[in-house]
């Protein structure tokens, strides 16, 4: 079916979208028996009611996050925001799947669907009435849900319950910030809430709309509902100051919303690998650029004008232009992720060299989720191209393995790399924003962009802090700060280098 954005394309659409419903097959077997038979089969299951009475709206094969979905929708008496990526049909399932299965079990008495707009709203409550009124397999099955003739407003409609007859379920569609006080049917307060299309990109950077937003949910609407109600807010978050990002992590005011989020990639592996693989999800980050791809699939925020590391700053170089550069040292720092609570992390190793002008280009990054032993074959590998003085590894955890490893290996090569272990003490995220903030907002720091493991490290630094891995920050960290260490000792004279310039020349930019 079409998308539709807006209840005036709905409209529009209308006699097009009515004749697609008309035109699906129906049951070949009509009997009484058959129509319980798949009753029963379907009543507790949205996805077994979708293939059953909806089949083109599950033509692939699900994922196993649609069946936590089956579990989610059952929450009552609390409010739940729900994260997923774009286009893995979270507003198909929340909006438009699940409430027609209840309203055709009557399970509800008065359901109200929100958006940042009326017309928005009534764009789900329109969809639902489409189906209510001419899809042929649920009105076989279960009956008249909508009088026929009858043509209601798409915003405000009354359902009649199948089987019970008189009783109806009030559906209505609102706009964020209309006063819920008057939200009745009959007797009944709304037990069943669905908010969908809860900002736009404008509207999300507004503290104001935020704000507001934010308190009609949790002070106006919540205490508007009946005692049992279901409210799921379905969203993916624009920024950190979004109405999303507010009700996750709370504030003064309200307490963070249990929140579930459903990524495109867990771990780098894909969540929904029939409809959404790996390589699909790589082309879609090529052509959108990483921040997009991340707040569109990876659910992580854009930060707005406190983000610590912008594009703009990233500054690359060219290898041939390295021909022409003299360092001053060349160390490398790895961050090994050998603890039991980091086995899902990166393995980092980040060489990098500073010149007699202070600045640092990064010669080598590899950042890859793999063994020990591989990456130990990776930091001989970096010896032997670029001859780093000194690789420092983190030694907070583990250390004993590493150690065992890197004999073996050196057993095995005939020769030690000059390995150092340092233990940091002081915390990861401190670490990062301290060390690599200014050298990299001044262009200090430079990157070869075109690298496969350089690109995953920049990724990592554009999306921090809110980035599932931050092990490429924590290693570029590490090595820069040994770097900038060595360059201040050199300018107070110590140690003696043959490498000949002006002192006062090293750490230029830095002050």
């Amino acid at each position: 079916m079409k998308e539709i954005r807006t209840a005036r394309e709905l409209e529009k659409e209308w006699n097009k979208l009515k004749e697609e419903i008309l035109s699906r097959p129906l049951f070949v077997d009509n009997s009484e028996k058959a129509k319980d038979a798949r009753k029963r089969k379907c009543a507790d299951s949205v996805w077994e009611f979708a293939r059953t009475y909806f089949p083109e709206y599950v033509a692939s094969e699900g994922a196993k996050f649609h069946k936590e979905w089956e579990k989610i929708r059952l929450t009552e008496k609390e409010p739940i925001l729900l994260q997923a990526f774009r286009g893995c049909g979270k507003s198909t399932f929340f909006t438009l799947l699940d409430p027609i299965h209840e309203i055709a079990y009557g399970r509800r008495k008065f359901m109200l669907f929100s958006s940042y707009t009326e017309e928005k709203s009534e764009r789900f409550t329109g969809r639902i009435l489409l189906e209510l009124m001419y899809n042929q397999r649920l009105k076989n099955d279960f009956g008249e849900f909508i009088p026929e003739g009858k043509r209601p407003a798409m915003g405000d409609f009354s359902v009649n319950i199948p089987g019970k007859k008189g009783s109806t379920i009030g559906v209505v569609a609102v706009s964020i910030g209309q006063d819920p006080r008057g939200f009745v049917h009959g007797a009944a307060r709304p037990d069943y809430v669905r908010l969908d299309d809860i900002q736009n990109r404008k509207r999300a950077k507004s503290r104001k709309f935020v704000k507001e937003s934010v308190e009609w949910i949790m002070q106006d609407l919540i205490p508007a509902l009946a005692a049992n109600y279901s409210c799921i807010i379905v969203a993916t978050p624009l920024n950190t100051q979004c109405v999303a990002a507010t009700l996750e992590k709370g504030s003064d005011e309200i307490e963070a919303v249990k929140t579930y989020k459903f990524p495109a990639e867990v771990r780098g592996k894909p969540a929904w690998p029939d409809f959404f693989p790996l390589d699909r999800l790589k082309r879609l980050k090529r052509t959108i650029g990483s921040l997009a791809y991340g707040q569109e699939f990876l659910l992580i925020p854009i930060a707005l004008d406190e983000r610590i590391f912008k594009e703009e700053h990233i500054r690359g170089y060219q290898p041939e232009e390295l021909t022409a550069v003299r360092f001053a040292y060349v160390f490398s720092w790895t961050d090994p992720s050998v603890k039991q609570e980091e086995k899902h992390c990166f393995k980092a190793t980040v060489c990098a060299g500073i010149t007699n002008e202070g600045i640092i280009y990064i010669l080598k990054a590899r950042i890859r989720k793999e063994s020990i032993q591989r990456m130990v074959d990776g930091m001989y590998m970096i010896y032997q191209t670029w001859n780093p003085s000194y690789m420092f590894f983190e030694d907070n955890g583990g250390q004993a393995m590493l150690a065992t490893v890197l004999d073996m290996k050196a057993e095995q090569e005939g020769y030690y790399i000059p390995y150092r272990p340092e233990t940091a003490t002081i915390n990861k995220d401190t670490r990062i924003e301290a060390t690599l903030s200014a050298p990299i907002e001044n262009g200090i720091i430079r990157f070869y962009k075109q690298d496969k493991d350089q690109k995953e490290l920049i990724d990592e630094l554009l999306q921090y802090p809110d980035g599932e891995y931050k092990d490429g920050p924590d290693a570029l960290e590490g090595v820069v700060r040994k770097l900038i260490e060595a360059a201040k000792k050199k300018r107070a004279g110590m140690p003696y280098s043959r490498s000949t310039r002006e002192s006062s020349a090293v750490l230029q930019g830095y002050e």
